[in-house]
């Protein structure tokens, strides 16, 4: 990576320690300022596979990974993959935030984080503009918030960043694939005509729409959901294989990821783990918490121990 830079910055590339480190819920903040300077940030081998998320306050940057550079300007969002090393050149006085998230706290799969990691800085689209004005906002005034407070602007955190994928190339690479499924199906007969991408598209995006509607209907199948859309069963199948998925394991995924959430919510904290399953569209606790180990690598009870404080000692925020 050093290569990529003048020798002149290269030479004073190094690591730095941050000038501050805080806790925002689950997420790490650690916020570096000074004048210009360049460092790097090494690959970390942790026991908690996590992501960095970086923002300026202030301050100009080139940003360097393996893939080549990128230019930062304040409230331009990066992510980085904590198993892959980057470099910034700060070109004038800064402050940088980068905010730790851990995996388990976004629910993607690994083709979205290595999406995500791999796009240059976010600085358009329809979330980006609103994610670095807020994160700014946040991590100015963070040592006011109660646990509990934190807890919950970190999960808006999270959500934010989870909708990022929708802007990268690989979500548009998603459609380019479920069109190509689409062309192939219905040159057999068996689903509709090929179309213009918009429409294959919209009829994902109806899909995935009516099934977040339902996802506390336990007798939501595929047959249910194709008779709504009038489509057949098998092209249905056919969307979602485009998608490197089944439909069963999306509604699975929906449902783990809302009762994930719900979990997590401070004012849910006194609803039982059998009651939010019920919510979510499980037959039982004891499936939901098989399925929930299985996604996330512990039970629910584990996760929402992980995250709720030991103590509130404002008293605010439930």
């Amino acid at each position: 990576m050093r290569a990529l830079l003048p020798a002149h910055v290269r030479a004073t590339a190094r690591f730095t320690a941050p000038a501050q480190v805080r806790m925002l819920g689950l997420l790490q903040v650690s916020t570096y300022r000074g004048p210009a300077r360049s460092f790097v940030r090494s690959a970390e081998d942790t026991t908690e596979p996590h992501l960095t998320l970086g923002v300026h306050s202030s301050g100009r940057a080139t940003l360097v990974r393996e893939d080549g550079t990128a230019a930062c300007r304040p409230d331009d969002i990066f992510v980085c993959d904590q198993a892959v090393p980057f470099l910034l050149h700060e070109s004038v006085d800064f402050e940088l935030h980068l905010v730790r998230i851990p995996r388990v706290a976004l629910t993607l799969t690994d083709r979205q984080v290595r999406a995500l990691s791999a796009r240059a800085p976010f600085a358009d689209g329809p979330v980006a503009p609103l994610l670095g004005p807020l994160l700014r906002g946040l991590l100015d005034t963070l040592p006011a918030y109660s646990p509990a407070t934190a807890l919950r602007l970190a999960t808006t955190v999270t959500g934010f960043v989870g909708s990022l994928v929708a802007e990268g190339p690989g979500h548009s690479q998603d459609v380019e694939d479920t069109v190509d499924v689409a062309r192939t199906e219905g040159a057999a007969g068996a689903g509709p005509a090929s179309g213009p991408v918009q429409e294959q598209q919209d009829l994902l995006w109806r899909v995935r729409a009516y099934v977040d509607a339902r996802l506390w209907d336990r007798t939501l199948t595929p047959a249910t959901i194709a008779a709504a859309q009038h489509i057949s069963v098998r092209y249905l199948h056919k969307l979602f294989e485009g998608q490197g998925s089944t439909i069963g394991r999306w509604i699975q995924h929906r449902r783990l990821e809302e009762a994930r959430r719900e979990l997590a919510r401070p004012e849910a904290w006194d609803v039982t783990v059998g009651a939010v399953a019920k919510r979510w569209g499980f037959a039982n606790a004891t499936h939901f918490s098989r399925s929930f180990r299985a996604a996330y690598g512990m039970s629910p009870r584990e996760w929402r121990n992980r995250i709720r404080p030991s103590e509130d000692p404002t008293g605010a925020d439930g």
